[in-house]
């Protein structure tokens, strides 16, 4: 075979197969709640891992590589658009009952065939084609690099389903690589394969070109949260890497209000001309016509109440969606009014195609700021009256992951430092969320969060720094650097008796709820601590090192019955459902990789048998491979976790980290072909390196994120790639190197089970992506790089017995 075809091949391929997996991310997400998306990508990507162990099997349907590698290559490209197509065409329901299960079950097989097929290619073109190990892994990471970063403007130009069509296409171009590659055949016989994969490229071309020009696209979503979607009812669709804005036609509407006060007088709620946003179908926020009103009926929302006691000087808004806070804030005389959006899609909306309409662009000193808030406000020095942070989540997996939520970072303590930092002494911070009287789970953590803010600013008494309101199910918080005045206070009584708010807690009042009447009589930082733990809920406050301020279930009722679970209880039961679906899914992954790692040796037992390789130097072989997979995917996960909050912005940190992961892994393999592993020493320590440099990049995060959280971006970019580049190139050298210790011990049949140990290592990097998840939920993302240090610092007793078998 002509080598650079090959390896031009393997380039695409890759590419085309990470687009696929940030795609499905993106469009499950959006047809599901993103835990069942996590479910389904588990296993779709546990294909690529079905792919390795059918070359294993039957090494005799793949003995002609050249020709393996163009069929099964072209058949991805054909197979996969049809098949996330075929995902896009029905719902995609929570999973309760045995049958929903197996729906599921159902779907992800059906992604999981194109994957198969891609895992075939890669599995044949890394263990079969006789090339370098080092150099046919490289090129395979760095193709996926590059696909991680061209997915953010392919998604920011056309929609996700237009988008699957041009990774198809470049699918397609890499089954034409490997036709040109071929020299097994008469002069001109390959030209026919040539013609064939050039075809379908162009088909997938064009029809991503007229799926996306078209005025109703063919190719789209057609079920979104278990709601069939009507297309036309939008007046405007934008796609990115974190999230799918859709805005509906102009009707009159009552003013969608988060919680109207009870005294909200009948002419306030008269009908308006509105606009519903929607990021992933789910998270909504209304645009009204700004037409000249002063929209007085935001005055009766508890969300905006804390203008009655701060109606002047710079306020800032953090998360502007339809603008509704932005108003809030100018209408009662505030300036200037920063909105900070971290969806670009959601500002250009209010510059561009919706700036008449929503009118908050043009107010005077009005400010829209697309960036990520917690960046934005360490980098910005003004000081501001009032920061408004009312009920702002997303449920929109990014790009990186169905578990990396955008909004995470926005409440851990770090975050709200960084908010409260920017007020004058005797601003408020204020920010609204779901109430429920009998299970005030999110006003729970909401107030121990603040209580453990106040006593890291130097606050003796939280208490008097805090104002909690309530009306209907929204409880809205305020909170001050400085204790509110008696003036204040008549002041907020008068107000709320007047609009109609339960004043819950005062500086003058203990609430009556009991679970929030004993946490707010803590008295210090370590008793608050020591009670949120012995709750039923997780009500410790959340920190970088554990984001999940919405997932307050403890691990012991991860597997809770969800028939006990009060119906109308949704924070709970949402909780309960995401948690248990991770749960299943991750045990799904480790079921089918035992399935993966032990059938295969079991369907070929007499072969291996008869074959010089014993029992000891397969198991060394099988654990190296699987320490590597599980290893990687707990240290990528945990630097996505951590260093995301540091980038501040998903899209930023998809290319950033995630590409940087994979990038500088892949250079790693290209230099490991000088590495002297057939040296003992070398051989017994190489694998000590990614597991040190893992454990110092661990220990330098945090003090480098704080010391340069302000600063610039490419001043963050780089130091990022900084941290990251070293225990990316040390991991890169883990796989090839184990390819050339297992080929060295077995001399006499080198590739016989080589497909099968790169099964085993992808199979474990599925099930470490859920176990990582589940261990940085349950003890921090600080415990998860910690396990992928431990996984390559186990290493050495498998090089151990290789190395002594070679």
């Amino acid at each position: 075979m002509r080598r650079p075809f090959v390896y031009a091949g393997i380039f695409a391929v890759a590419l085309a197969t990470l687009m696929l997996e940030i795609l499905l991310t993106r469009i499950t997400s959006v047809i599901a709640w993103y835990h069942l998306a996590f479910f389904v990508i588990a296993l779709a990507m546990l294909g690529m891992t079905a792919g390795a162990v059918i070359v294993f099997l039957w090494p005799r349907v793949f003995a002609a590589v050249p020709r393996r590698l163009f069929d099964s290559a072209l058949s991805f490209a054909l197979l996969a658009p049809p098949a996330l197509a075929w995902t896009m065409s029905g719902p995609l329901l929570p999973v309760t009952d045995l049958m929903g299960f197996v729906a599921l079950l159902g779907l992800g097989l059906v992604l999981a065939l194109p994957f198969t097929l891609v895992g075939v290619t890669l599995t044949l073109a890394l263990t079969r084609a006789g090339l370098p190990p080092g150099r046919a892994y490289g090129v395979d990471l760095l193709g996926a690099a590059l696909g991680a970063v061209l997915v953010i403007p392919l998604l920011d130009a056309v929609d996700a389903a237009s988008a699957v069509l041009v990774a198809g296409a470049v699918a397609a171009l890499g089954a034409w690589a490997f036709a040109a590659a071929r020299t097994d055949m008469p002069a001109g016989t390959g030209r026919k394969g040539q013609v064939w994969a050039l075809g379908l490229a162009l088909l997938w071309t064009a029809a991503a070109w007229g799926n996306a020009t078209a005025e109703t696209p063919l190719l789209r979503p057609a079920w979104v949260k278990g709601q069939h979607e009507d297309y036309a009812a939008h007046l405007w669709i934008g796609w990115n890497t974190h999230s799918r804005v859709t805005v509906s036609a102009t009707a009159s509407l009552p003013p969608m209000l988060w919680a109207a006060g009870r005294n909200t007088p009948p002419e306030q709620l008269r009908p308006i001309a509105q606009r519903i946003l929607k990021i992933d179908g789910a998270a909504a926020t209304a645009m009204a016509e700004y037409a000249g009103s002063d929209h007085a009926y935001l005055e009766w929302d508890v969300s905006s109440f804390a203008h009655q006691l701060r109606p002047r000087g710079p306020a800032a808004v953090i998360g502007v969606g339809g603008g509704r806070d932005v108003l809030a804030a100018a209408r009662t005389g505030h300036t200037p009014v920063v909105g900070v959006e971290l969806n670009a899609k959601i500002v250009g909306l209010h510059r561009g195609a919706m700036a008449e309409f929503s009118g908050i662009a043009a107010l005077p000193g009005v400010e829209l700021r697309a960036d990520e808030a917690r960046s934005f406000f360490t980098r910005d020095r003004r000081q501001y009256d009032v920061i408004t942070m009312s009920l702002i989540d997303t449920w929109a997996s990014t790009g990186a992951g169905a578990y990396s939520l955008s909004e995470n970072g926005l409440y851990t303590v770090e975050g709200w430092l960084t908010f409260m930092r920017r007020l004058t002494p005797t601003g408020i911070f204020t920010v609204s969320r779901w109430y429920k009287s009998d299970s005030p789970g999110e006003t729970g953590r909401m107030l121990a969060l603040a209580m453990e803010t106040l006593w890291r600013l130097g606050a003796k008494q939280p208490r008097a720094h805090l104002i909690l309101l309530q009306q209907s199910s929204v409880a809205t918080l305020l909170v001050s650097p400085s204790p509110f005045t008696p003036r204040d206070l008549d002041r907020m009584q008068q107000e709320a008796v007047r609009l109609g708010f339960n004043m819950v807690l005062t500086p003058r009042r203990l609430p009556a709820q009991p679970l929030l009447k004993a946490l707010v009589e803590q008295p210090d930082s370590a008793s608050l601590w020591a009670f949120a733990a012995g709750q039923e809920l997780d009500l410790t406050p959340p920190s970088d090192d554990r984001p999940f301020f919405f997932n307050m279930l403890r691990p012991r009722a991860w597997l809770a019955d969800t028939s006990e679970v009060d119906r109308q209880d949704f924070a709970f039961l949402g909780n309960l459902q995401a948690t248990q679906t991770l749960v299943y899914a991750t045990l799904v992954s480790v079921l089918l990789t035992l399935l993966a790692v032990l059938g295969p040796l079991w369907l070929r037992r007499g072969q291996l048998r008869s074959s010089a390789i014993d029992r000891a130097t397969l198991a060394a072989a099988c654990a190296y491979f699987a320490l590597i997979g599980l290893g990687f995917m707990f240290v990528e996960i945990g630097l996505l976790s951590r260093v995301g909050v540091f980038l501040g912005h998903p899209t930023l940190a998809l290319a950033v980290v995630l590409a940087g992961i994979i990038l500088f892994t892949g250079i790693g393999s290209l230099v490991s072909g000088v590495v002297p592993v057939e040296r003992p020493r070398v051989a017994w320590f190489f694998p000590l390196l990614p597991g040190l440099l893992v454990v110092l990049a661990r220990a330098a995060l945090g003090p480098v994120m704080d010391a340069y959280a302000g600063a610039p971006v490419a001043t963050r970019v780089l130091l990022t790639t900084a941290l990251i580049a070293p225990p990316a190139l040390a991991m890169g050298l883990c796989f090839p190197l184990g390819l050339r210790l297992v080929r060295r011990a077995r001399a006499e049949a080198p590739d016989d089970i080589t497909p099968w140990l790169w099964g085993v290592n992808g199979a474990c990097g599925v099930c470490a992506s859920g176990l990582a998840l589940g261990t940085s939920m349950a003890w921090g993302i600080q415990a998860t790089l910690a396990i992928g240090a431990l996984c390559y610092l186990a290493l050495p007793i498998c090089t151990w017995w290789l190395v002594r078998r070679g």
